[in-house]
């Protein structure tokens, strides 16, 4: 029997890999027809009281939870995507939801319904740092702005824009915004369709339309930060950030943050699949089957809109900050082992306190507390930041894999060089570390690629990488299948890729590879 190349390998698990995301819907199957929610059955709030109930983290919808559902279960996500990820699938049964993200949501997802009563009347304002004199008049000038706003008829035609079906209005004019007066920089959360999206790879929205004719009204220059909702106040906390795009007035933020006058009205709904509410979107459709699903899929997730460039930008993304990590937390484990190489006891405390200090700190953590309070005035990007983050974590991992790697030599090969008159760091540089390095390999690439998973926080920070840009779509075409697979599969790829080049790296240094193909055996 043949032996199976390294890439037969590949290939296969390749497809194992692919046959088992997509059997689900391969089973599932297409041409079966829906049936139609029973219309006599009218459906209320009070019926998902004691089931499984999803959380938006970071808002109020929390609360209001507990308020109209003290008997059910809660369950937390980051994101209107995952929610509806997790209430197509079961994962839980309902979700308390700002109304107008839930018309977005309906449009797109017919699968996911809301309850038209409102269980609250809110308002929606923006946010400014607290007892900041600079913040205050962009305050006072928001206000002016939106009155006139209001008086002459603008609140409503930008209502009409973006709370209306016509997608081809959906256009935030840039033009104009001459800086004359400064830089604004204001945060908020792209996946917060109608408020604030992404589309056609560029920042639109009810609010980022009224941001931008302010801007441009009061002479100012426009840059805009994108974090997960949980993260806006601690990101106007830090001074990045003069305000943030609307959210909902409750007295708990106002002890926070500083509100401007209402630009918004909507209230909280309560969301749940479309088969469980009467009255829903009609049913009876004919499913695609499975590979005019798949096609289809692939058109509303990537070509639409040019979406695919925003996938194309997150890889580009995380490969930097993975390349970039990797080069500077190599450099600074080998300072780490070098330090712990001399008779210092203090240089060896210092780097054991730093390596148990790093392992022992989760990654999304570190990145936090170096963007939003180490370098939170410093004006430094948030790539860099990530860069830092990320080469201090890989460092602390490596020099432990260079020192068990050092350890493992047999000592008499040191005290063999320095028999032949090599001096102590001749011994070292040539002799020892070499091999260690060639032992740990293995070891250090599996950290790499630990690296590159990781880097999947950095969302966090108003990084848009490649998992990043998977929410993004998912927040715009509502599926929670098709982009997540595909995201998966490109880490995979890229995952191997790097193997790759490390095993020809390793191959090309490696003496008893050199010497197999030299024809020899290695002794």
């Amino acid at each position: 029997m043949k032996k199976l190349k390294r890439t037969d390998y590949f290939i296969i698990a390749a497809l194992a890999l692919m046959l088992a995301l997509f059997l689900p819907a391969m089973v599932a199957g297409g041409g079966e027809e829906e049936s139609a929610p029973d219309s006599a059955a009218k459906v209320t709030y009070e019926d998902f009281n004691g089931r499984k109930i999803g959380i938006l983290t970071g808002t109020n919808m929390e609360a209001e939870s507990f308020r109209y559902f003290p008997d059910s279960e809660y369950l937390y996500f980051d994101g209107y995507p995952n929610l509806n990820a997790a209430l197509l699938t079961g994962k839980i049964d309902a979700y308390l939801g700002d109304e107008p993200a839930l018309k977005s949501i309906h449009a797109e997802q017919p699968d996911i319904d809301y309850i038209r009563e409102r269980l609250t009347n809110n308002q929606y304002s923006f946010a400014f740092r607290k007892n900041e004199k600079k913040e205050k008049h962009l305050r006072d000038q928001l206000n002016e702005f939106l009155a006139k706003c209001r008086e002459d008829g603008t609140l409503n035609e930008i209502d009409a824009i973006w709370f209306g079906v016509d997608d081809s209005r959906k256009v935030v004019d840039m033009k104009g915004l001459t800086g004359k007066n400064g830089t604004i920089h204001v945060v908020t959360t792209s996946t917060d369709e109608p408020f604030s999206y992404i589309k056609d790879g560029r920042h639109v929205g009810y609010d980022i339309d009224v941001t931008v004719r302010f801007c441009r009204a009061y002479g100012y220059k426009l840059e805009i930060g994108d974090v997960d909702f949980a993260a806006r106040i601690p990101a106007l906390a830090s001074g990045k950030y003069e305000f943030t795009t609307s959210m909902n007035v409750t007295p708990e933020r106002e002890e926070a943050v500083l509100f401007s006058d209402p630009v918004s009205e909507g209230g909280i709904v309560v969301a749940a699949r479309t088969k469980e509410i009467a009255g829903g979107s009609p049913t009876g459709t004919q499913k695609p089957g499975f590979f005019e699903g798949v096609r289809q899929s692939f058109v509303k997730n990537f070509i639409r809109e040019n979406r695919y460039r925003l996938i194309v930008k997150g890889i580009g993304v995380t490969c930097l900050i993975t390349l970039l990590s990797v080069i500077a937390g190599s450099l600074l484990a080998f300072l780490i082992c070098l330090f712990r190489r001399t008779d210092s006891v203090l240089a060896g405390r210092i780097c054991n306190l730093y390596v148990r200090l790093l392992q022992g700190t989760p990654m999304v953590v570190l990145l936090m507390i170096l963007y939003y309070v180490i370098f939170a005035r410093s004006g430094m990007a948030a790539l860099w930041v990530a860069v830092i983050g990320f080469s201090l974590n890989f460092a602390a991992y490596a020099s432990e894999i260079l020192r068990s790697g050092i350890e493992s030599i047999d000592g008499g090969q040191r005290e063999a060089a320095l028999a032949l008159g090599f001096t102590e760091n001749q011994a070292f540089f040539r002799f020892v570390f070499p091999q260690a390095v060639l032992r740990q390999l293995p070891v250090y690439r599996g950290e790499i690629i630990t690296l590159l998973k990781g880097t999947s926080v950095v969302g966090y920070i108003a990084i848009q990488d490649l998992t990043k840009m998977s929410d993004i779509i998912r927040s715009r075409t509502d599926e929670a299948f098709f982009p997540l697979i595909v995201t998966a599969v490109i880490y995979f790829l890229l995952a191997y890729l790097i193997t790759v080049i490390l095993q020809m790296i390793w191959r090309a240094v490696d003496p008893r590879m050199k010497q197999k193909r030299k024809g020899g055996a290695a002794r």
